[in-house]
């Protein structure tokens, strides 16, 4: 039997506060704001190379599902300079259409379209927040539909 050893870990920005003539709470909150804003240009750079990438992939026949996955991953990870999420969450959604369709033995090139269709307008738009979540609605349709053909054929 394995022998379970917990650490207990303390950030960094917590030593900080406690500490006599520490850092104040609204001081690490601008540093933070500020060291987001610094790396907002090359996040948006990553994030528009991740859709060029995934263009190009969704535009070969055949193309590998999983080097999309992995795309769509890259796309999430510099996502977090921005302030609106549903970026993210149409991100995330490709992922997981790629997994149900994996898991359902199929391909889902037209959902994939759909969602790289999504993102294009989601990302650099000032689409409003009514538009964004109708969109995010459909996208989770489309990857509803694995769940509800699951369900019929069982």
């Amino acid at each position: 039997m394995s022998v379970v050893r917990k650490f207990m870990v303390t950030p960094r920005l917590a030593s900080l506060i406690k500490a006599p003539g520490g850092l104040y709470v609204a001081e690490a909150l601008k540093r933070g704001a500020a060291a987001v804003e610094a790396s907002r240009d090359t996040c948006l750079s990553e994030v528009d190379a991740a859709l060029e990438e995934m263009d190009a992939l969704a535009k070969t026949p055949g193309f590998d599902p999983e080097a999309m996955y992995n795309q769509s991953a890259r796309l999430i990870c510099f996502c977090g300079a921005f302030s609106d999420d549903s970026l993210v969450t149409a991100a995330r959604s490709l992922c997981e259409l790629l997994d149900r369709a994996g898991e359902a033995g199929r391909r889902d090139d037209r959902g994939v379209k759909v969602h790289l269709a999504s993102l294009r307008l989601l990302h650099r738009t000032e689409a409003d927040d009514e538009t964004r979540k109708a969109i995010l609605a459909g996208l989770a349709q489309v990857v509803d539909r694995y769940e509800r053909d699951a369900k019929a054929e069982a």
